[in-house]
């Protein structure tokens, strides 16, 4: 009984991560994006200089310092991790997506005897047990840069206002920082501290794009950026930026809001087959709990799960209309 089951939710665990695999698609890159590459390299280094401060404190193990410090998978992660505000060091970050994948793959194997069967359903939890941390930070990552672009429509007129007043672009950034709510007012008073420690604003204002990973503040900070070189009004710069941010904001809003009944129907018709096939089950458990009961039945029910859950991720794809 127990080996169907393992297998039966190692298919289904499969199946669900490689769905998750083909569809979420790398990020593409934007005309904003090639500005702020452009951009980083007329800056002289900073980036690298930035990442090599970030380099330091990735691990507190000897035997993986040298290893992640010299690593593109550990630059990059670490990144995602800053950006998912998750309070793990890359080597912390390693160690734990390696032993959940370590236990699943032992509990596998000894509940199964070491039978041949219970390897490979150990090795299917063992992939699953790795990639699910990586999906939970993914998810907490693109909550927070929501969160982030939902603040930036106030952040732009403030600043904007702040330069009519008289202030500087730096006053202007410490004084957001402190009118504003978490977390956009973190990644101020992050900004501000650079500044202060005697970082140049281009370099600072690119580590700040660069730590928040949105096209929103990309678009903000290769505004400023481009008027320091070539000059001009600043505040009408910051006022034109906002209005297109807001009209953003306001084109997102209608989207979600003609997606709404596209996305409801999608979870509908996810919850819909358990529902009915709870009611059956209790109706005619003779008949059903052949599905729980036989290994056919539980291979069919993790399949149907798993056809189940790339249904309504293809949906959710197909509504997710980005601008």
């Amino acid at each position: 009984m127990m080996v169907p089951l393992f297998a039966s939710a190692c298919l289904f665990l499969a199946v669900c991560l490689a769905a998750y695999a083909l569809l979420t698609r790398s990020k593409v890159s934007t005309p904003s994006d090639n500005r702020l590459r452009a951009l980083r390299v007329d800056a002289g280094g900073s980036r690298e200089e930035g990442s090599a401060t970030l380099r330091r404190g990735r691990t507190s193990i000897p035997g993986l310092r040298g290893v992640l410090n010299n690593s593109g998978w550990a630059e990059k992660t670490e990144l995602t991790l800053r950006q998912a505000n998750v309070q793990l060091r890359v080597g912390e970050y390693l160690i734990l997506r390696l032993a959940l994948a370590a236990v699943l793959f032992g509990g596998a194997t000894l509940i199964s005897q070491m039978n041949p069967i219970g390897i490979a359903i150990g090795i299917g939890l063992a992939a699953a047990g790795y990639l699910l941390p990586g999906m939970a930070v993914s998810i907490a990552r693109g909550r927070r840069i929501e969160r982030l672009e939902a603040q930036l429509t106030e952040l732009a007129p403030m600043l904007a206002s702040s330069l009519r007043s008289g202030f500087a672009l730096q006053q202007g950034l410490e004084l957001a920082s402190h009118q504003l709510e978490p977390p956009i007012s973190d990644e101020l008073v992050q900004l501000t501290t650079d500044l202060n420690l005697g970082a140049t604003l281009d370099a600072a204002m690119l580590d700040f794009a660069r730590r928040i990973g949105s096209p929103d503040f990309d678009m903000l900070v290769t505004a400023i950026l481009i008027q320091r070189t070539s000059g001009g009004n600043l505040s009408e710069v910051l006022d034109q930026t906002a209005e297109t941010l807001r009209e953003r904001e306001r084109i997102r809003g209608e989207i979600k809001t003609l997606t709404a009944s596209q996305r409801m129907t999608g979870m509908v018709l996810s919850v819909y087959p358990a529902a009915v096939g709870l009611i059956l089950f209790a109706i005619l458990p003779s008949i059903w709990k052949l599905l729980f009961t036989e290994q056919l039945g539980l291979i069919l029910l993790s399949i149907a799960v798993g056809l189940q859950v790339i249904g309504f991720l293809v949906i959710r794809r197909i509504v997710n209309i980005r601008i």
